[in-house]
């Protein structure tokens, strides 16, 4: 016979225990940018098919950054194992493969928005790492009615922190 042993992971006596359902995923939009690499990925796959090529990296690519966007990032897009440092700290990655997903998202709105996804290798330091290349496009100003749009502040990122006036 089966016996619990108090203090050990198990409920206390006369409580329950309830089971919170998962909260729902965050809505999600895509840059024009992530949008186009994303149907660029899906066309590559489409051509390896019609030449008989049906399990090839294209496949697996295209796979995995569908339900990189589809799945994973939903789900949990505020987590901070994904979270960016430095400039680029009020956004997300994660990487697949040699590609690399960036996101901005807001809690409040439960939105998140897709702004890039890489297709140039990493490698730190030089002007097409893709980190480097999102920093750009987001000084640019080109997402900055993306961001709005999920209630993200962009201008915080270009003017960066208030100085510190120490008298």
């Amino acid at each position: 016979m089966a016996t619990h042993r108090a203090g050990r992971g198990g409920a206390k006596a006369g409580s329950h225990q309830e089971t919170e359902a998962p909260p729902a995923p965050y809505d999600v939009i895509l840059s024009e940018h992530a949008s186009d690499v994303y149907r660029n990925l899906h066309r590559a796959m489409i051509e390896a098919e019609k030449r008989g090529e049906n399990n090839s990296s294209h496949h697996t690519i295209f796979h995995m950054i569908e339900e990189t966007i589809k799945v994973f990032i939903p789900r949990n897009p505020i987590d901070p194992k994904y979270g960016l440092k430095g400039a680029l700290s009020k956004f997300f990655r994660i990487k697949k493969s040699r590609h690399r997903v960036c996101w901005a998202a807001n809690s409040n709105t439960r939105m998140v928005c897709i702004l890039f996804i890489s297709e140039t290798l990493r490698k730190d330091g030089d002007k097409n790492d893709p980190y480097a290349l999102f920093e750009r496009m987001l000084k640019s100003g080109q997402y900055d009615h993306l961001l709005k749009k999920i209630g993200v502040d962009a201008k915080v990122f270009r003017e960066g922190p208030p100085e510190v006036a120490w008298n």
